[in-house]
């Protein structure tokens, strides 16, 4: 029995992960049918616009700021990235078609993963 979990164990280990999509998700196509691709991790290109580096009441933080190409999505990170509007950048995160934080709500929003800026 040990033996047949450690073997599982690892040939687990072992397995590549799954592969990122390496094309980005057009901003358009999200925002034409945005459930399609709720919960999804996606890369997504474009201009960064409406750059703002707040802090939370909790003293944590964050960044906000629209990624644009013909149109535009809201893209939300932790921390304070070495960004500039109007830099060209691809983010990958976690796309939401509609969020709930507390009492505010949040409309297609992706959320960068910390190693994507």
């Amino acid at each position: 029995m040990l033996l047949s979990l450690t073997l599982a164990l690892t040939l687990a280990a072992a397995s590549p992960a799954p592969a990122l999509a390496t094309t980005p998700t057009k901003i358009a196509d999200i925002l034409a049918n945005p459930t399609s691709f709720d919960g999804q991790h996606l890369s997504v290109a474009g201009t960064v616009a409406q750059l703002a580096a707040k802090t939370s009441r909790r003293g944590n933080d964050y960044t906000t700021f629209d990624l644009c190409d013909t149109t535009c999505i809201h893209v939300y990170s932790y921390g304070h990235p070495k960004l500039a509007n109007g830099q060209a950048l691809t983010v990958t995160g976690k796309f939401f078609a509609d969020k709930h934080v507390g009492s505010a709500d949040f409309k297609n929003e992706l959320d960068a993963d910390e190693d994507s800026l």
